[in-house]
């Protein structure tokens, strides 16, 4: 199959983008909205409910990482397809049960789906087939339709359809989605090479010694940490300064939405400038973003949270298109899969980390100016990141060249 041609390419950008947006994008945009019916349904409270995201979040990492290496063995339609099944059982079971264990087991399956479907595959294919188009083909499929939607909408099919009713409908959504995945071109299995050719996968230990993949990473997961602490503390820190609840989740649905813009563009940036470099330009707003959440007026907050969005949401296609900037077709989904496992503690921590010292303080502005230094550091992490792989580049260019 020729790289970046036409035929079937804008077929399986459709394609992967329904399933990333029918898996991960249903699962983060529904979980708030069914909280209380899951609390009920289950007759659990809040913070046990809470426990089913992180089931889904860590299965998700675990599932990037031992899936990383076996994704270029499958054709991308049946890579799809796997993640898109498994996402469409995890709705079912979640709508047929009442049982708490059984529940968790299918959010984890969800994790799974969701890391084979919406972060694996799509990366995968867009190293293989738009070498030169990574970022923009990733920003098509990275757009959070679904993720801006699916709260208006269950809330208001919610009531007509109660818990059960809707996990079917979701459940039911991905089924057009899976014939889809059977429809697109055929493809061959990926080459095998033998260590040591050019066109071989890289070995873990190869990847972990490269300083360039850990600085990006880490640069990677502090921005991905600070995403999900703004998801969790905006709308309690926006109602200690005086918001409504109303407004508070409007400012919230604003930072989604931009989102729509945001991914669109970094991710044509990326392609023009590097994904390291558009990453450093997102951090560096996210920075001056919370420094004003922390300083600024409350009429401020709105604005800031559009630019906030816009520079945060792109974060899922700009990850893909750096590991595919750095490691290229042969060994993106490995690398994904160990990047996304790294960021992990990341996303777990600075969250909690925000709300200790928010208990503390008995107030958010150190932790939000804690958080606008974090991102200074990765800032100068991933300018450290860009230096080190044009030094690492170089050197293979004089050792190809010696050759």
């Amino acid at each position: 199959m020729e790289k970046g041609s036409l035929k079937g390419g804008i077929q399986i950008v459709i394609v992967c983008m329904f399933a990333n947006n029918l898996t991960m994008g249903l699962v983060f945009g529904s979980f708030g909205a069914l909280v209380v019916a899951n609390e009920q349904a289950f007759g659990i409270a809040r913070d046990t409910i809470s426990l089913a995201m992180s089931t889904f979040s860590v299965t998700m990492g675990l599932s990037a990482l031992l899936m990383g290496g076996v994704i270029r063995r499958l054709t991308p339609r049946l890579a799809l397809a796997i993640g898109v099944l498994a996402s469409s059982i995890g709705f079912l079971g979640l709508g047929w049960t009442t049982n708490l264990a059984f529940a968790f087991a299918m959010w984890a399956l969800l994790g799974f789906g969701t890391a084979m479907a919406a972060i694996l595959a799509p990366v995968a294919i867009a190293a293989e087939r738009f070498p030169d188009r990574a970022g923009r083909m990733l920003a098509i499929v990275n757009l959070p339709v679904v993720l801006f939607a699916a709260p208006f909408v269950i809330t208001e099919i919610l009531p007509i359809l109660n818990r059960d009713g809707t996990y079917f409908v979701m459940a039911g959504l991905l089924a057009p989605v899976l014939v889809a995945c059977f429809l697109l071109p055929q493809t061959e299995v990926a080459e095998a090479f033998p260590a040591g050719h050019a066109n071989a996968p890289a070995s873990n230990r190869a990847m972990l010694a490269k300083a360039d993949f850990w600085l990006i990473t880490l640069g990677i997961a502090i921005i991905a940490g600070t995403g999900v602490a703004f998801m969790v503390h905006a709308i309690p820190y926006a109602m200690t300064r005086g918001l409504d609840p109303l407004k508070a989740a409007l400012m919230l649905s604003i930072y989604s939405g931009a989102g729509l813009a945001g991914v669109p563009f970094f991710g044509w940036l990326a392609d023009k400038v590097g994904p390291p470099v558009a990453l450093a330009v997102t951090a560096l707003l996210q920075c001056l973003c919370w420094t004003g959440f922390a300083i600024a007026p409350v009429g401020a907050y709105l604005i800031l949270a559009v630019i906030l969005g816009l520079a945060t949401t792109p974060l899922p296609t700009l990850h893909g298109a750096a590991m595919a900037r750095l490691f290229g077709a042969a060994s993106v989904s490995k690398a994904m899969g160990i990047s996304y496992a790294l960021k992990l503690p990341f996303l777990f921590s600075i969250s909690p980390a925000v709300g200790f010292v928010y208990l503390q303080a008995g107030d958010y502005k150190l932790a939000f100016l804690a958080i606008s230094s974090g991102l200074l550091i990765a800032v100068a992490l991933l300018i450290a990141g860009i230096i080190a792989a044009k030094r690492r580049g170089a050197l293979q260019a004089q050792q190809d060249a010696a050759i």
